[in-house]
């Protein structure tokens, strides 16, 4: 199923069409349109990055998914950075729910993020690119970055949640996600 979320102009009215959550975990709700990013901490796997809302101020794609659903931010990561190389232009970062690796499965997973870390940071150092700046990995090891964002179960949807001027614009789900975000991008 392909959704988005996005806010068409017209005279005082909005034609949205939301994305809708399933309801397993209440405590995420899905974002407003038009309402800035909520605020949020995320550590940047390997290089450390702090990321926030702030980071967001500007045009930005925050993907939200779970191991599962991880093409879904290899897609969006393609075709933004295919328009978009450096982060000045679009900031993008990977929110990746890893709640489901709790014990001895959390360090299978710490090396597989730094593993996906150290190949895309080698292919933005060959590009001449600040593999820091432009490979933002953020494990949410609690689901609460991801509860914050409006996104229930990254693990079954991913979703990408896409801002302009600080502003949430978009979000997209589905198999055509990527198309999605750079439609609302623009």
């Amino acid at each position: 199923m392909s959704s988005v979320a996005a806010e068409a102009g017209g005279k005082g009215h909005a034609n949205k069409r939301q994305l809708n959550h399933p309801a397993a975990d209440a405590a995420a709700v899905p974002l407003p349109l038009g309402a800035p990013v909520p605020p949020f901490q995320a550590t940047a796997a390997v290089s450390g990055r702090v990321i926030t809302q702030s980071d967001v101020k500007g045009n930005g794609v925050l993907v939200v998914h779970g191991a599962k659903t991880a093409d879904a931010a290899k897609d969006v990561s393609k075709a933004v950075r295919t328009k978009w190389p450096k982060t000045t232009d679009v900031f993008l970062a990977s929110i990746v729910d890893l709640r489901s690796f709790a014990g001895i499965w959390k360090r299978v997973a710490e090396a597989q993020v730094k593993s996906t870390y150290e190949k895309l940071a080698a292919k933005a150092t060959e590009a001449g690119l600040d593999a820091k700046e432009q490979v933002l990995i953020c494990p949410d090891w609690d689901g609460a970055i991801s509860q914050a964002l409006g996104v229930a179960e990254p693990d079954k949807e991913a979703a990408a949640i896409v801002v302009k001027a600080g502003k949430v614009v978009a979000v997209a789900t589905g198999k055509d996600i990527a198309q999605q975000v750079m439609a609302a991008l623009g």
